[in-house]
């Protein structure tokens, strides 16, 4: 296959502990080629079996592009399954809730080939080419982004100045047409849009926030931060402060993810500018419609029951951070298994599984 070729087998060993301030057992996976990658998305399969992990790989030689890494591992034995690497100049736009599809664009970056989307099998390889006709010819750069459960696919441009911003929805399986919304340009920032996890219409600004629009009426529903985060059914979404509003509060809020009103705040004292920092590139998971939600920052792992915001589970840093990525790469990335029973940990090198009890 063309699109996709099979990678060098990594090292994986596991290793397992008890601690004693911990509530669940946790098992370490370490793999030996992780320099150069960062985690872009981390998902559990439906039934919690499989995690699934999406890596967005440098170049080791300087000028070369980008890349995509893809790997399956054995989330009740922490091993790996299988990896696939993507040919150079590819990107990771989107997936389903359990991982499962992802879109990833190839060529992207590259002046003597022809970009083109593709919607990837994370599991055999197999690849279908989004349809070009979806995007606008003179859109050099198209986007795409998939509905949670895979039925839904968005078409995002704007390169016609006179419409703005266009978000077209498909149906994947027929690939009929389903919705179009159009919306204006904000005042500056990198702006994006595609289909919600939950089948609605969204259109961002990496500095403002955006709005989430019903996609038959073009309603606005509700108008999200910049690194809001809402569940896969629209429920809830956990809003983590904006550091670009001066006067942005020292809370992560919980909103209705129907209507935008403000229901609560995630269970946490954040003290000062520096803590709100934390907070404002912390990342989260939602563990299926259970109303758990587990937020990480660059040195905290925690679980919170929503709409409360009850911090019900901490997990010590000492199961599962990288110190040595604290000072190349201290991002944090989690997943929660739909049953809320798992979670799983990325840190620089070390990948951890922890189960909730």
């Amino acid at each position: 296959m063309r699109q996709l070729l099979a990678s060098m087998v990594l090292s994986v060993t596991v290793l397992l502990s008890m601690p004693a301030d911990s509530a669940a057992q946790d098992a370490r996976v370490a793999a030996s080629n992780t320099s150069g990658a960062s985690t872009v998305n981390l998902a559990f399969s439906k039934d919690g079996h499989r995690l699934r992990e999406i890596q967005s790989v440098s170049s080791v030689t300087p000028g070369n592009f980008w890349s995509v890494r893809a790997i399956t591992y054995d989330a009740t034995k922490g091993s790996m399954i299988h990896s696939f690497n993507f040919e150079p100049d590819a990107w990771f736009f989107s997936a389903t809730s359990d991982g499962r599809s992802a879109i990833i664009s190839i060529n992207r970056d590259r002046q003597d080939a022809q970009v083109h989307l593709l919607m990837v099998d994370m599991d055999t390889g197999k690849t279908e080419v989004i349809p070009s006709k979806w995007f606008d010819p003179e859109d050099d750069k198209p986007y795409s982004e998939i509905s949670a459960d895979g039925r839904l696919v968005s078409a995002y441009t704007e390169s016609n100045l006179k419409d703005g911003q266009v978000v077209t929805l498909y149906d994947w399986p027929t690939k009929r047409l389903v919705a179009k919304q159009l919306m204006g340009y904000p005042a500056g920032g990198i702006s994006w849009g595609g289909v919600t996890a939950d089948g609605k219409i969204e259109f961002l600004n990496n500095r403002s926030g955006g709005d989430v629009v019903d996609p038959q009426t073009g309603r606005v529903l509700l108008s999200v931060g910049p690194r809001a985060q809402r569940s896969l059914d629209g429920s809830w979404v956990v809003d983590f402060p904006n550091l670009l509003y001066g006067d942005a509060p020292r809370k992560v809020l919980i909103k209705n993810g129907m209507n935008g009103r403000v229901v609560g705040k995630l269970d946490v004292q954040i003290k000062d500018e520096e803590e709100k920092g934390k907070w404002a590139w912390a990342r989260g998971a939602f563990c299926g419609t259970t109303g758990s939600f587990v937020a990480a920052t660059k040195d905290t792992v925690q679980v919170f029951a929503l709409p409360s915001g009850k911090k019900v589970a901490e997990f010590p840093a000492a199961t599962w951070q990288d110190v040595r990525a604290l000072k190349t790469d201290p991002t944090v990335t989690v997943a929660c298994s739909s049953n809320a029973r798992r979670v799983a940990i990325r840190s620089g090198a070390m990948l951890t599984l922890h189960a909730l009890n």
